[in-house]
């Protein structure tokens, strides 16, 4: 919950409910974690807003909102598997994960310190041992075009 919530953001977890991996009648927890972030970050309150507003024009009863007072550490793949560690502990048995899921960069160099997908190719890896069932997101992107 670093960001408002974005089309991208909708489109992961309302899609997510389409896939083969959740299978019928699935379910799906949008958690969004809500503790302190970084400087330059949208407040709050701003944030958890935009989430509510979401909520009432989205309502879905496969959908269930929750919020997780947690800090996002943006420590890239290690951080994947510990949400959903924390998640599996709220009865989730999949666990979406997007592009760049916590990412970061070098304060020195602006490089990237993990590859878009190295999240999800590590939670794959771990899934069995978890007992949690990564669905993996490809990058979502916005076009004019129609189709």
């Amino acid at each position: 919950c670093r960001n408002p919530v974005h089309r991208a953001h909708y489109e992961l977890f309302t899609r997510a409910l389409d896939d083969p991996l959740v299978g019928e009648g699935g379910v799906v927890l949008v958690h969004p974690t809500c503790g302190p972030t970084q400087a330059d970050d949208i407040p709050g309150d701003v944030r958890y807003k935009t989430y509510e507003v979401l909520k009432e024009e989205t309502h879905n009863d496969r959908t269930r909102w929750e919020y997780l007072p947690y800090s996002m550490h943006m420590a890239g793949p290690r951080e994947a598997i510990q949400h959903m560690m924390i998640r599996k502990n709220f009865g989730c048995t999949h666990f979406i994960i997007g592009r760049d899921m916590a990412g970061s960069k070098s304060s020195v160099t602006g490089e990237d310190f993990y590859g878009a997908y190295d999240a999800q190719d590590f939670a794959k890896e771990n899934s069995d041992r978890l007992g949690v069932t990564p669905v993996p997101s490809l990058n979502l992107v916005y076009t004019e075009e129609e189709g």
